[in-house]
C-alpha cells in the first residue's frame, strides 16, 4: 500500500526535497557574498549586479504557479527529475560565464529548476508527514534552508579567498547529482496523488505576467522618472494581466485555487505576512555585504562569517518554533517573531563607519532570531488551512509569495539605494553617501515589518484540520 510505503520511508523521501532546498539556498547565500566581487570583476554598479538576483527571482515567480499545477498532473518523481537536471545545467552555464549577460542567463536556467523545487517542496512535506507532525516537517525543511544559508557564506568567502567566483557554482554539480540519484531511488516508487482534469495554465500565466511586469517597473525607478513611458507601459501591462487573472480566478473552470480561499483568514493572513516579511528583509542580504566590504573594509571570508549569523539563528529557532506551534497554535509565535525582527531591523538602521563588530553581530542575531521564530508557524498555518486537493497549488502559492517578496524587496532596495546615491552625489564623500542611502532603505524595509505585525496579532490561533 502506497501510504504505508510513504510513512515507512518518509525521511528518505523528505531527504530528496531537503537536498534540493539545501542546494538552492547554498547557491543563493554564496552568491550574496560574491556580489561585490562579481560587480568589481565585470566593472558594474550595485543596481546592475542586482540583476543576477532579480533575473533568478523573476524566473521563479513566472514559473512556480504553472509548475505547481503541472506537478499536480505529473507527480513528484517527474518534478524532482526535471528540477535537478535544470539546476545542474544552469550551474554549469554560470560557472563558465564570460560576461554578466551569460551569468544572468545561467541564473535564469538555474531558476527554472529551482522554481519546480520551490513549487513542490511544502506540498511534498505535507504529503510525507501526517497532520500531527506538519509543524515538525516544516521545521525540518526550514532547517535545510538555514543549513544552506549557514554553509554558503563561509564557504563562499573561503572559495573567493582562494580562487575565483566561478567556483561557487561548480559545487552545485556534485550535490545535484546526489539528489538526482536519490530521486530515482525513492520517488520512482511513489505514486504521487495526481489532480484530475485539464491543466489550468491560463490563471498562473497571467498572474506571473502581472508580477514580472510590476517588478520590472520597480527596478527601473532609478533609471527613469515615474512618468516615463517605459514605467507607465509596464504598469498598464501589469494591471491588464492582473485583470485577466481575476477573470480566470472567478471562473471555477479556470481558477487554480479560487478566490473563495481568501475567505479563509488563516490562509490570507499567512500569505500577507509572509510577503511583507520577505520584502522587509530582502534588502539586507543585498546591502549588508556591500556595507561590510566597502565601509568596514572586510574581506570576503570575513563577510561570510557575518552573513552566517542569520541562518544559524534560523536553524536553531525554526524547528523549535515549528514543534511548539503544533501544540499552542500560531498567533503568539508569529507575533513574537515579527516584533523581534522589527527590533533587529531598527538596530541595522544605526550602522555607521565606526560601528564595532559586536554591534553588527548583535543586530544580525536579533534579525535571525525573529525570522526563525516567525517562519515555521506561519508556513505551517498556511499549508494546514487548505484542503488536501489544494495543497499542490498552495505549495506553489507559498513559494511564489516568498519570491514575490524577495523580488520586490531586492528591486525596491537596490533601486532606492541607487536613487538616493545619485541624489546625494553632491556630498563628495562616498562613505557618507553610502550610509545615508543605506539608512533610508533599511528604514523603509522596517516599515513593511511594522505593517505585518497587526495581522500577526489578530490572526486565528486554532489548529485547522483539513485532512
Amino acid at each position: 500500500m502506497i501510504d504505508t510505503f510513504v510513512q515507512t520511508h518518509k525521511y528518505k523521501l523528505f531527504s530528496v526535497g531537503a537536498i534540493a532546498t539545501f542546494m538552492a539556498t547554498l547557491d543563493g547565500s554564496i552568491l550574496n557574498v560574491a556580489l561585490p566581487t562579481i560587480a568589481d570583476y565585470f566593472h558594474i554598479s550595485v543596481d546592475v549586479v542586482a540583476w543576477v538576483v532579480l533575473a533568478y527571482s523573476l524566473t521563479l515567480i513566472s514559473l512556480m504557479l504553472v509548475f505547481s499545477a503541472w506537478t499536480g498532473k505529473k507527480g513528484y518523481f517527474f518534478a524532482y527529475r526535471f528540477s535537478y537536471v535544470f539546476f545542474i545545467l544552469g550551474s554549469l552555464i554560470c560557472a563558465f560565464s564570460s560576461s554578466i549577460y551569460l551569468l544572468i542567463f545561467g541564473r535564469v536556467v538555474e531558476a527554472v529548476g529551482t522554481a519546480m523545487f520551490a513549487a513542490i517542496g511544502p506540498g511534498m512535506v505535507t504529503y510525507v508527514f501526517p497532520e500531527n507532525e506538519r509543524g515538525k516537517g516544516m521545521g525540518l525543511i526550514v532547517m535545510m534552508v538555514s543549513a544552506g544559508f549557514m554553509v554558503g557564506p563561509p564557504l563562499g568567502g573561503f572559495l573567493l579567498h582562494l580562487w575565483s567566483w566561478q567556483l561557487i557554482f561548480m559545487i552545485n554539480i556534485p550535490i545535484g547529482f546526489v539528489g538526482l540519484y536519490m530521486t530515482y531511488k525513492y520517488f520512482r516508487k511513489v505514486l504521487s496523488p495526481l489532480s484530475k482534469g485539464k491543466l489550468k495554465w491560463k490563471s498562473p500565466v497571467t498572474f506571473s505576467l502581472a508580477l514580472v511586469t510590476l517588478i520590472l517597473a520597480l527596478s527601473l525607478i532609478n533609471d527613469y522618472s515615474l512618468v516615463n513611458w517605459k514605467i507607465i507601459g509596464l504598469g498598464i501591462l501589469s494591471l491588464l494581466a492582473f485583470s485577466v487573472f481575476l477573470k480566470y480566478e472567478i471562473n471555477i473552470d479556470t481558477a487554480i485555487i479560487g478566490f473563495q480561499i481568501f475567505k479563509n483568514k488563516q490562509f490570507t493572513v499567512s500569505i500577507l505576512t509572509m510577503l511583507l516579511r520577505f520584502i522587509a528583509t530582502s534588502g539586507i542580504f543585498i546591502l549588508i555585504p556591500f556595507y561590510l566590504e566597502r565601509i568596514k573594509h572586510f574581506g570576503p571570508e570575513q563577510v561570510g562569517l557575518f552573513l552566517i549569523i542569520l541562518p544559524i539563528l534560523m536553524f536553531i529557532f525554526a524547528p523549535v518554533s515549528g514543534r511548539i506551534s503544533d501544540k499552542i497554535g500560531y498567533r503568539f509565535l508569529t507575533s513574537l517573531g515579527m516584533i523581534i525582527l522589527i527590533a533587529g531591523l531598527f538596530l541595522l538602521t544605526r550602522l555607521e563607519v565606526t560601528t564595532g563588530s559586536g554591534y553588527i553581530i548583535l543586530a544580525l542575531v536579533v534579525v535571525g532570531m525573529g525570522t526563525g521564530i516567525f517562519n515555521t508557524p506561519n508556513s505551517s498555518a498556511l499549508m494546514g488551512s487548505v484542503q488536501v486537493d489544494q495543497r499542490a497549488a498552495t505549495s506553489g502559492i507559498l513559494g511564489t509569495t516568498r519570491n514575490i517578496g524577495i523580488s520586490i524587496g531586492v528591486a525596491l532596495a537596490t533601486s532606492l539605494f541607487a536613487f538616493y546615491q545619485n541624489r546625494l552625489a553632491f556630498l563628495n564623500d562616498s562613505n557618507e553617501i553610502f550610509l545615508i542611502s543605506y539608512h533610508k532603505v533599511i528604514f523603509i524595509s522596517m516599515m513593511f515589518a511594522i505593517v505585518a505585525l497587526p495581522f500577526c496579532l489578530t490572526r486565528e490561533n486554532k489548529l485547522v484540520s483539513k485532512e
